[in-house]
């Protein structure tokens, strides 16, 4: 049922969009588009994508080129599940759209998809900087910044992504100012620097309220402790989180584990 939603939301998304951008087109080439809706409300989205097809074989002017290839990479996107042809139909948007709204809209898109659909981090950083490259800086800016270095994780480049994150826990004015702090943490981990990634763990504490998110990351300062031997203090954080784990069974496994080490070590 929620997939049946979600896809209906998608639906009516791609038909007002085009509601929103069919008014410059003749007569002719109307009628064509209103077809092409109606094969996509009833998700019929091939005979959509023909029809889009040859309206862009008659050779219509550049404007129109640019708005029809973008509902094509939309359709390609959102329905037929193909990455590469999405990707291809948007970057001809960005080097053919005469305005920068419909350059961002589609470079967007095409982070997006390297980034989320094909994990290819290496050309989803190319494509935010590409954003972040626009003047007057973009609304999204901050959620570029964060993505590539989300991207340089992925890439276990963990010097770039330390810095890129450490950029944005200096500014207090950042979308990810808060976030960046527990990614901070999620890089130390990583590199095993334990006391560091607890360090910026507690810090990342301080500026929430969120009381799952709070759980969560004292759970990892526990993990940490135990994976830097300080069993003891490690101890003590898992038994604050008995009554606030969503999995108490876990917690008690952890503790009794630790229980059992720490009376090894006095033998």
């Amino acid at each position: 049922m929620l997939l049946k939603l979600l896809k209906m939301k998608k639906t009516l998304s791609l038909l007002l969009l085009f509601c929103l951008i069919s008014c410059d087109f003749t007569s002719g080439l109307h009628r064509e588009v209103l077809e092409a809706q109606k094969y996509i409300h009833n998700q019929d989205y091939e005979k959509a994508v023909n029809i889009y097809q040859q309206i862009l074989d008659k050779n219509p002017s550049k404007q129109i080129k640019v708005k029809v290839t973008f509902q094509l990479a939309e359709i390609f996107f959102l329905y037929l599940n193909d990455s590469r042809k999405a990707i291809e139909h948007y970057n001809y948007v960005v080097h053919q759209a005469d305005d920068p709204l419909w350059q961002v809209k589609s470079l967007e898109k095409v982070a997006q998809i390297q980034f989320h659909s094909d994990n290819n981090y290496k050309k989803s950083i190319l494509s935010y900087e590409k954003l972040l490259s626009f003047k007057p800086r973009l609304n999204n800016s901050d959620e570029y910044e964060f993505n590539i270095a989300q991207a340089y994780v992925k890439l276990q480049k963990y010097d770039e992504a330390y810095k890129r994150f450490l950029n944005m826990a200096k500014d207090t004015t950042h979308r990810f100012y808060r976030e960046s702090f527990f990614q901070l943490g999620m890089v130390d981990f990583l590199k095993q620097n334990w006391n560091t990634a607890i360090k910026n763990w507690f810090e990342y504490i301080k500026r929430i309220d969120d009381r799952d998110k709070i759980t969560k990351t004292k759970f990892l300062i526990a993990n940490a402790y135990e994976s830097d031997e300080k069993l003891k203090k490690a101890y003590n954080v898992y038994y604050s989180l008995l009554e606030e784990h969503p999995n108490p069974e876990i917690i008690k496994r952890r503790l009794e584990s630790l229980y059992e080490r720490r009376v090894s070590r006095k033998r």
